[in-house]
């Protein structure tokens, strides 16, 4: 399909969804904390890291500027909420660490990371880093510990990395090339992480990123459309320009045609040259989950939770009652429904038998006008037991999911606005 045909459809798309999301992704109810497990299983854990020293454009999550004493403090208050946490009841079988930068301060990462495994059942962990924190000596010492290890490259173009601030930081392409080639191996899985459509980004551009990490063969790579949620549209644009939703659309079709190949299992936006290990976002691939660390979320059952965002206040509510929970959002059946319905989709196929376990309901009981209206803008195909996406319905779900996102942003932009980072 062209730009031009899909144009009309994906805009209606964009602007229902940013509708939705300003409706219910809000959370405005006072919490007293998590309450124990719903059920009796293993859930993901994930940990928030909300220190930088520098502050690229584009992102929205948790952040502040790093010194030492600050972490330190930070952690042993994120150490006695995950103790906590545990006294509820939980058991986790995943862990994921984010950012922030979560190797900033590896001595106290990895205390963290071995306490975590001491406390719950983990079988898997997956940790975000940037390209300074992954020399040869310092991913070694993460070897049984850190099962994979995104790292966010964003893009090996010296010209973006200039504009982008990361060139200076970072180094250049061809230098955080060799360092990711030092580091490949020496843990089970490693994702490279790119950018797509930055402004001045020419489909040449796109093309050497991808030959660039197809030479360098990760085992995994998630390639994200630019985000610019309102915390962060205006210093994207003064930074960098405004960009292409045309651009978008055709460079998605380009990074899937050229991955194909290298990474024939695909997940949403992510890549794996193996079927059935890829990880990509925990939001996405997790029904419930327990966020821990200052400006985390957590999801259980209906229920949105939402931590405290500054660190004084995180510090304070910790040592007062060891939970940082400030605010909750109930949701209702049929905004779960959606976003399952969205989610999977996103990931390709959605199980009417597991849609029907979920919620008690026929899909096409429950959702038929927005399957009537997704069929009408060819995005799917109906079978018996699966609903499956079109190539244009694989674009479809990736703006979906980006304005979701987005809509997430809302929310930490709401509890941000007050802060000095």
């Amino acid at each position: 399909m062209r730009f031009s045909q899909a144009k009309i459809i994906t805009s209606a798309t964009s602007y229902f969804m940013n509708q939705y999301t300003k409706h219910y992704l809000h959370v405005e109810k006072p919490s007293l904390g998590l309450p124990p497990p719903p059920e009796a299983k293993k859930y993901l854990l994930y940990i928030h890291v909300p220190f930088c020293t520098m502050f690229c454009p584009y992102c929205s999550f948790n952040k502040f500027t790093y010194t030492k004493e600050a972490a330190t403090k930070y952690y042993l208050h994120l150490r006695d909420e995950i103790l906590h946490v545990k006294e509820l009841g939980y058991d986790f079988n995943y862990l994921v660490i984010g950012g922030g930068t979560p190797l900033i301060d590896e001595e106290e990462l990895i205390e963290t990371i071995e306490f975590v495994k001491k406390l719950f059942s983990i079988e898997h962990v997956s940790c975000e880093t940037d390209p300074n924190h992954i020399q040869k000596e310092t991913v070694t010492r993460l070897k049984g510990l850190v099962d994979r290890l995104s790292v966010g490259v964003q893009t090996f173009d010296d010209t973006l990395l200039k504009k982008l601030g990361r060139h200076e930081k970072f180094g250049s392409g061809e230098e955080v090339y060799e360092k990711i080639n030092s580091m490949l191996g020496i843990l089970p899985i490693t994702s490279v992480d790119l950018i797509f459509n930055f402004p001045t980004q020419t489909k040449e551009g796109l093309i050497r990123d991808l030959d660039t990490l197809k030479k360098l063969s990760p085992e995994q790579t998630s390639v994200y459309p630019l985000m610019t949620s309102s915390l962060v549209k205006n210093s994207v644009k003064k930074t960098l320009g405004e960009f292409s939703l045309e651009n978008e659309f055709n460079f998605f079709g380009l990074i899937k045609e050229s991955l194909k190949d290298a990474y024939p299992s695909r997940h949403g936006w992510s890549f794996s040259k193996e079927s059935e290990v890829i990880i990509d976002e925990y939001i996405i691939d997790n029904e419930e989950y327990v966020g821990v660390g200052s400006g985390s979320f957590s999801f259980l059952k209906d229920t949105l939770y939402l931590n405290e965002f500054a660190l004084d206040n995180y510090s304070t509510l910790i040592e007062k009652r060891r939970s940082a929970v400030t605010k909750e959002r109930t949701f209702p059946a049929n905004s779960r429904m959606y976003y399952r319905l969205m989610v999977d989709l996103f990931n390709g196929k959605l199980s009417k038998k597991k849609f029907t376990a979920m919620f008690g309901e026929n899909i096409n009981d429950t959702l038929n006008k927005e399957l009537v209206l997704l069929k009408f803008a060819k995005a799917i195909k109906e079978h018996k037991e699966n609903i499956t996406t079109t190539e244009f319905g694989d674009y479809l779900f990736l703006v979906m999911m980006k304005e979701f996102y987005m809509g997430m942003d809302r929310i930490r932009n709401e509890a941000r606005k007050n802060l000095t980072l």
